[in-house]
């Protein structure tokens, strides 16, 4: 017995079987879900072209960016303050196991260093400011302690990871990027080198 193909005929042209008609439906929606994406992928290229700005990554050779933060005491300090000084900025994070190590040394940099000019400041980047003064209880430092809470300076600075430090000469050009902490006499010497 053989058996019988059924197809669908409308307006004289042979529409597909059933099977086929659910084949169709499934192509139907993987070019839809493609679409999508491809929508998806342009809206995100549009996104990266029109604000390079807020994606943008602090580095070597460029301008310190404007910002104003509060200190862990509730003071603000604004960035024009530091015009014409050599500063170091450190962004760190009350779990930093080596901003822990780091800590004592940039605060005898400061020491040291303090009478010439030089600002050591140190961005807090924890949500919760409890954090960092529970760290500073057990780690104090001497130098400034500013609390970026809504990572609004983190993200125009972008540092890669914790610590990262940022030192800036009396121009206010980002002279050097550091990743994890050089140590005190290699960082004593590039300070020293941009007085």
């Amino acid at each position: 017995m053989l058996a019988v193909r059924s197809s669908v005929y409308r307006f004289g042209k042979r529409m597909a079987t059933g099977h086929a008609l659910a084949e169709r439906a499934a192509g139907v929606k993987k070019r839809s879900i493609r679409l999508s994406l491809m929508s998806g992928l342009v809206t995100l290229c549009a996104l990266f072209s029109v604000a390079p700005a807020a994606l943008a990554e602090v580095s070597e050779g460029d301008s310190m960016p404007a910002f104003r933060l509060p200190t862990l005491d509730g003071r603000m300090l604004d960035s024009t303050a530091l015009q014409g000084r050599v500063v170091y900025i450190d962004f760190w994070a009350s779990w930093c196991t080596t901003c822990r190590k780091s800590f004592p040394e940039i605060n005898e940099l400061h020491q040291e260093l303090r009478s010439q000019g030089v600002v050591f400041i140190g961005i807090n980047t924890d949500e919760d400011v409890a954090l960092a003064e529970r760290f500073l209880q057990g780690t104090p430092v001497d130098f400034l302690i500013l609390s970026d809470q809504d990572q609004q300076v983190v993200s125009e600075f972008r540092p890669q990871g914790y610590p990262t430090a940022y030192v800036i000469d009396k121009s206010g050009t980002v002279q050097k990027v550091e990743a994890g902490f050089a140590g005190k006499e290699e960082t004593l010497a590039f300070l020293q080198s941009l007085l």
